[in-house]
């Protein structure tokens, strides 16, 4: 009995080492390893301007609308350069041109889907100040890259990557210096504006009245909203010209879709002596100027602002900081250099 027991203990032994040697020294596996990340997938993980990392540079263009003059060939040139990108595969895609309708709650709509695209980069070229505003607040904390173009929103200098636009405040003295050459007299004038919150009209006309207030011989008959358009513009010349007859000399306009209308309106009436002038150097405006039916145009280069926000975007494609602000010259057209700027 005694010698059954020695034995079980033995065998008791052998299991208990047997056990513990399997837990110290296990069994290798024969598991493949992981496989590794494709070439192409590692390349776009690290891609330069990949601003949400998934592997895709996507642009977004909410434009301020496609309908008027001046931004028609902003859009187009747009277009153009941004469908070369993808097809040379320097970007991969672009939203193609989100109509902001010169409405700010649609510029908003349209930086959601900029938003939902997960957009890298935006251009906006926003339709008011404050208005406008929320479209840059919601696409920069989504972690978008945002270029502002043309005019300015609340915000654009603390939060957009940068903007590209021109000096309005000088563009509104350099119509008003260019009424002051032209009538040097003086008299009454009329100013009708562009859309009320747009950077671009407060500006101008904080330049229009540096000038004009400064100015002893000339009396503003108003300020008249007409929202850039030609219709509205024209009715305040006609309005102007009954309630004022020879005392009004000039209407000062935000823009070239007014200004060529009021001139138009006071032609009409026999009063081509009344000085029309606005900002864009629109081709009709031009043609009118050459033509001896306007003085001039305060030329604003669209185009050239447009292409400065997709340099910037190439910039930071390269790895390289765009300059935070980018401001395109006005340039004063008359008759001596209107063909420089008139397309045949």
């Amino acid at each position: 009995m005694k010698k059954r027991w020695i034995a079980l203990a033995l065998a008791l032994i052998m299991v208990f080492s047997l056990v513990s040697c399997a837990k110290e020294e296990p069994a290798e596996t024969t598991s493949e390893p992981e496989p590794a990340e494709t070439t192409s997938e590692a390349a776009e993980a690290g891609r330069t301007g990949d601003v949400n990392g998934d592997g895709k540079i996507i642009v977004g263009y909410i434009s301020k609308n496609i309908t008027d003059p001046f931004h028609a060939p902003i859009n187009d040139y747009a277009k153009t350069k941004f469908d070369e990108l993808v097809a040379d595969k320097t970007i991969d895609e672009w939203t193609g041109i989100l109509d902001g309708e010169t409405d700010p709650a649609k510029q908003v709509d349209r930086a959601s889907e900029c938003v939902s695209k997960k957009c890298d980069y935006v251009i906006i070229l926003p339709a008011e100040a404050a208005g406008s505003d929320p479209a840059l607040k919601n696409m920069v904390e989504a972690g978008i890259e945002v270029i502002v173009v043309n005019s300015m929103t609340a915000s654009t200098s603390e939060l957009a990557m940068c903007y590209v636009g021109s000096d309005d405040v000088q563009a509104g003295e350099m119509l008003a210096n260019w009424v002051i050459d032209q009538v040097p007299d003086g008299g009454k004038y009329a100013h009708c504006q562009g859309v009320i919150g747009n950077s671009a009209q407060i500006q101008r006309g904080e330049g229009i009245a540096k000038i004009m207030d400064a100015n002893d011989k000339f009396e503003s008959t108003g300020d008249f909203p007409c929202d850039w358009q030609a219709n509205k513009a024209s009715d305040v010349a006609s309005d102007q010209i009954s309630k004022h007859g020879e005392e009004l000399v000039a209407i000062i306009c935000d823009n070239d879709d007014m200004s060529s209308a009021a001139q138009k309106a006071a032609n009409n009436a026999d009063r081509s002596d009344i000085v029309c002038v606005g900002v864009d150097g629109n081709q009709g405006p031009l043609q009118m100027v050459k033509d001896g039916e306007m003085g001039a145009t305060i030329l604003q280069d669209g185009v050239g602002q447009i292409s400065g926000g997709i340099d910037a975007i190439l910039q930071s494609l390269e790895g390289e900081t765009p300059e935070k602000l980018t401001m395109i010259p006005f340039v004063l057209v008359t008759k001596d250099n209107v063909d420089e700027y008139l397309q045949s």
